[in-house]
C-alpha cells in the first residue's frame, strides 16, 4: 500500500516541479494560478497528505519558509469542515509545506479542498472518493483452467488499474513479479457502474512465469493462489495524472482520491 502512495505522490510532485521551475511564467498570470496542489485522499489510510506550494515565490529557503494560506478539507456529503495542519521540511534549499488529515476518507462522498491567502485569492478543488465496492470472485476456488470473473460495482465513474502475481508474499516495491496493468476506466466498459474482468489461472500464470513451456499448475502456482492488486481512482484522477500532455494549470493542480488493496485469490491445484 505505502508503495502505491510512494509512486503516485512522486508522479504528482514531478509534474509540479516541471511546471514550477518554468522560468518563461509571468507569476502575475492569473491563468497559470497561485497555488500548486499535489496529493490525494487514501481511502484505506489514517492520514492522507497534500503538499502545496506557493507559486509566485521563488525557489529559496527565505521565500517559501512562509505559505501565505488557510486549508479547509470540507466532506461536501456531511458539511463537516477542517482547518489542515502542516508539516515543513526544508528539501534542497526550500521549505515543503505538506498539510495532513487525519481522519477516515468516506467513499463515494465529495471532498473540496479550499485553499485562501490573505489578500482574498481562492484555490479550489473537488474530488469524489471512489466507490470501495468488495470484489466478487467467481467461481470460487476454481481450477487452473477454469475461467474467473472478477466483478466490481457500483464504480461511480471511476477508473480501476489491475495487476497479477503468483505469490502472495511480494515485496511491494518489487515491480517485476507483477503483471502488465489492466486499467479499465468509463470509456473501457459499457456500463461506467460495473466492471466484468474475465481470466484464466493457466494463462496468467504462464505469462508471469520465466519458462511456462509444459510448466504445471502447481509448480507455476505453487502456494495455490493468484494474487490479484485493484488500485481504485477516483473519476478523472487517474486519467489525470498520467496524462502524457503537460498542461500547466492542470499539471499543479492535481488532487484527488485513491486506495489499493491486495487480495489473495485461490486456485485449485491439486489434480492438475
Amino acid at each position: 500500500m505505502q508503495s502505491y502512495q510512494h509512486t503516485l505522490l512522486l508522479l504528482l510532485f514531478g509534474l509540479i516541479f516541471i511546471a514550477s521551475c518554468d522560468n518563461t511564467l509571468d507569476p502575475t498570470d492569473r491563468n497559470n494560478g497561485d497555488f500548486a496542489v499535489y496529493g490525494f485522499l487514501d481511502l484505506n489510510e489514517e492520514t492522507s497528505y497534500i503538499r502545496i506550494r506557493d507559486l509566485n515565490a521563488p525557489f529559496t529557503a527565505e521565500a517559501t519558509e512562509e505559505l501565505d494560506a488557510i486549508v479547509t478539507l470540507t466532506n461536501l456529503n456531511s458539511g463537516v469542515s477542517d482547518i489542515l495542519n502542516s508539516n515543513i521540511r526544508e528539501f534542497q534549499g526550500v521549505f515543503q509545506h505538506t498539510y495532513f488529515y487525519n481522519e477516515n476518507i468516506v467513499p463515494d462522498n465529495e471532498y473540496l479542498l479550499s485553499l485562501e491567502r490573505s489578500d482574498g485569492v481562492v484555490v479550489e478543488l473537488t474530488t469524489r472518493t471512489p466507490t470501495k465496492p468488495d470484489p466478487v470472485i467467481t467461481p470460487e476456488n476454481p481450477n487452473c483452467y477454469e475461467p474467473i470473473q472478477i466483478t466490481l460495482t457500483p464504480l461511480n465513474g471511476g477508473t480501476v488499474v489491475f495487476r497479477f502475481a503468483t505469490r502472495p508474499d511480494i515485496d511491494e516495491d518489487d515491480r517485476n513479479p507483477w503483471s502488465f496493468p489492466v486499467v479499465i476506466g468509463p470509456d473501457n466498459r459499457n456500463d461506467e457502474e460495473i466492471i466484468n474482468l474475465t481470466i484464466t489461472p493457466i494463462t496468467m500464470a504462464q505469462f508471469l512465469a520465466s519458462d511456462p513451456q509444459n510448466a504445471p499448475c502447481s509448480s507455476l502456482l505453487s502456494q495455490g493462489s493468484l494474487t490479484m492488486r485493484v488500485a481504485h481512482y477516483a473519476p478523472g484522477f487517474y486519467e489525470k495524472v498520467t496524462d502524457d500532455e503537460l498542461d500547466i494549470l492542470e499539471s499543479t493542480r492535481q488532487f484527488g482520491a485513491f486506495y489499493a488493496d491486495t487480495l489473495r485469490i485461490p486456485i485449485d491445484t491439486s489434480s492438475l
